[in-house]
């Protein structure tokens, strides 16, 4: 069974081993529960003590010994409810205290940063919002199909709000990119393909000042970025050459 989507949901490894025993086991002391979820006797009552506090566990007392229980698989959609609502009352929290943080946020400005993994990249696209002036553009030279199976869902919200900014978009695909072609029509995103046999070692993506330059394999998914106005405009310059030599689609 794939538990990730239960880490996702905000349980530990140790709760989501627990819980399912349980819900294997029916009501049972916590022996059982050691043997068949194979976590530490040692951690298993504070894993206990978390499920119940989160209202997927709960217990009742025979003859001074504790009988647990899990809660019926159904009662995970509450705890989704629950956790959305704290969520919620966390960032109107948040935004109070933005003007503080601010305040004593470091006047020096980070030049370069690397973010790793899915979540990473896509905290580093989310950068054009607040880099990319109203009216500018994000400009793209590769996208190598294993990006586009991992962002093509995320790509389609990222562009229905950039047009909000009116951000506009010129991307040099891979020759091969055959998907190209599906967003030929998009608003504001002019789309070309760079020659056959010629491909980027990396995904190079850049706006602003900003330019990233993204690995996306199997193995590993890290962007680099790097915020420096020369650098950037040295970027513009390369990717000028390089549009006025790739394939218009369609084409």
């Amino acid at each position: 069974m794939e538990t990730k989507i239960l880490e996702d949901i905000g349980l530990t490894k140790g709760e989501i081993k627990v819980y399912l025993a349980l819900l294997e086991l029916g009501s049972s002391t916590a022996g059982p529960i050691v043997n068949k979820s194979r976590v530490s006797p040692s951690k298993v009552y504070d894993i206990l003590s978390r499920l119940i506090e989160k209202g997927i566990v709960s217990y009742i007392v025979k003859g001074k010994v504790k009988y647990f229980n899990a809660a019926a698989p159904e009662r995970l959609l509450t705890f989704i409810g629950k956790r959305k609502e704290e969520l919620n009352e966390n960032e109107v929290k948040i935004r109070e205290i933005l003007p503080q943080l601010k305040l004593k946020q470091s006047k020096k400005e980070q030049k370069a940063e690397i973010f790793e993994g899915i979540r990473g990249i896509k905290t580093f696209f989310d950068m054009v919002y607040s880099e990319c002036p109203n009216g500018g553009c994000v400009y793209a030279i590769g996208y190598p199909l294993l990006a586009s199976k991992l962002f093509n869902a995320y790509f389609r919200e990222f562009h229905q709000k950039k047009l909000k900014y009116k951000i506009c978009a010129k991307i040099a695909y891979n020759y091969d990119a055959w998907f190209a072609k599906k967003r030929e029509k998009r608003e504001l995103c002019e789309q070309r393909y760079l020659p056959k046999g010629i491909a980027t070692p990396a995904w190079i993506y850049f706006f602003g000042d900003v330019v990233g330059i993204i690995t996306v394999t199997e193995e590993q998914k890290i962007c680099f970025m790097i915020k420096n106005k020369e650098v950037a405009e040295s970027y513009l310059n390369y990717f000028n050459l390089i549009w006025k030599q790739a394939i218009r689609t369609g084409k």
